[in-house]
């Protein structure tokens, strides 16, 4: 395996990790180019209401980038604060009955779980999807959950849990046979897999993980054969064709994705955004194999040391995790080696990107034979 990739990139990144990071599924480190990005938004800021112009460029090659990456019309992409915010906004934009149901993994990130509750309260009935022993989802499980009462499936294209790599076409038709709309959260999968979303009527994703921007900035995708059946999640003057109409009259929202619009977005995040994908399409297409050798190369060294690996069979992005009742102090052990993981909620969590190198595999697999992975 050739790490060019990896050294091509570091020269890249604003500033060099000190020691070895592996936690890009929490945080990706930004592209030196960032810098610029936020410089180029805030020299259109002190130019005061004639930087607008300026706002309005960046968030439209923000826009053309992203959709890009989902191989989707840019005019059907919008921006939101948060993947968090575009997952609960889908939601409310269902005109939910007492009886019908939303379907989604058990193993979803907590979010999207917390934001299916609150439907609770209407009499909708949340159905989650259990995994199977070794932690993975069988995708037909989902498939099966799916009846006349779903109204949304919510499912990750890579689970922050396990890194499973979702197959989520025969769920998109099973659930649009039965007219169900799905949800796709592509916030672990966008800029570290393939990342096609096919039918889906919604994706969405931030832009500080993978994609290696900053806090701010989430794309969301709304596919406009959808549009129709769905209500407006809140009132906000940006998701308006015309705030001043002339003559008055009762406002009217954009017929595409501009209806999740809210106030003015982040423009000094979607400023980085547009920064780091222009320096980052270089090497965008080389990402998923490269990802793919080095979670394959840490996932056999992980079952050689007899970790409890999550979903050890399934399709993976670059994210790994074992279970474990010490991974506190595993964390904290490696921490002090200069390796940074994310440990919680009963495992340990490593995620390599672009950035990493064979010789950091095999540098913290050394450092877990030493430390015990049980």
């Amino acid at each position: 395996m050739s790490d060019d990739l990896a050294m091509r990139v570091r020269g890249q990144l604003l500033a060099r990790p000190s020691g070895i990071y592996l936690n890009t599924a929490a945080e990706g480190l930004p592209l030196a180019a960032a810098r610029d990005g936020y410089m180029c938004y805030l020299a259109a800021k002190s130019r005061g209401s004639a930087g607008r112009e300026t706002f309005a460029e960046i968030e439209h090659e923000a826009r053309v980038a992203f959709a890009r990456l989902l191989g989707v019309p840019e005019q059907h992409v919008t921006f939101v604060a948060s993947t968090s915010r575009g997952i609960d906004a889908v939601i409310k934009s269902i005109d939910w009955s007492a009886g019908q149901s939303l379907v989604l993994p058990a193993g979803e990130f907590p979010t999207a779980a917390c934001a299916a509750e609150l439907l609770r309260a209407s009499d909708v009935q949340v159905r989650t999807v259990a995994p199977r022993p070794d932690g993975s989802l069988d995708e037909s499980d989902v498939v099966a959950a799916i009846d006349e009462s779903t109204r949304l499936v919510i499912i990750s294209v890579v689970s922050f849990k396990t890194g499973q790599h979702h197959h989520t076409e025969e769920i998109v038709a099973r659930a649009h046979a039965l007219g169900a709309l799905v949800l796709l959260d592509c916030v672990q999968a966008l800029g570290q897999v393939e990342c096609s979303i096919g039918d889906a009527d919604f994706a969405c994703a931030a832009s500080f993980k993978w994609l290696q921007g900053v806090h701010g900035a989430a794309g969301l995708y709304v596919n406009p054969a959808v549009m129709s059946s769905l209500r407006a999640p809140y009132a906000a003057y940006r998701g308006l064709i015309d705030l001043f109409p002339d003559p008055p009259r009762m406002p009217q929202l954009h017929q595409d994705a501009r209806r999740y619009q809210e106030g003015m977005p982040d423009f000094g995040a979607l400023a980085v955004l547009a920064s780091v994908l222009r320096i980052s399409a270089a090497w965008m297409r080389e990402v998923p194999e490269h990802n793919q050798q080095l979670v394959g190369r840490l996932r056999d060294g992980l079952l050689d040391l007899g970790a409890g690996v999550l979903a050890p069979a399934a399709r993976r992005g670059s994210i790994i995790a074992f279970t474990t009742s010490r991974y506190a102090d595993i964390a904290a052990r490696l921490a002090a080696e200069g390796t940074t993981v994310w440990a919680r909620d009963g495992r340990v969590r490593v995620s390599p990107h672009a950035y990493t190198t064979t010789d950091d595999i095999d540098s913290v697999l050394a450092q877990l034979a030493r430390i015990g992975v049980k």
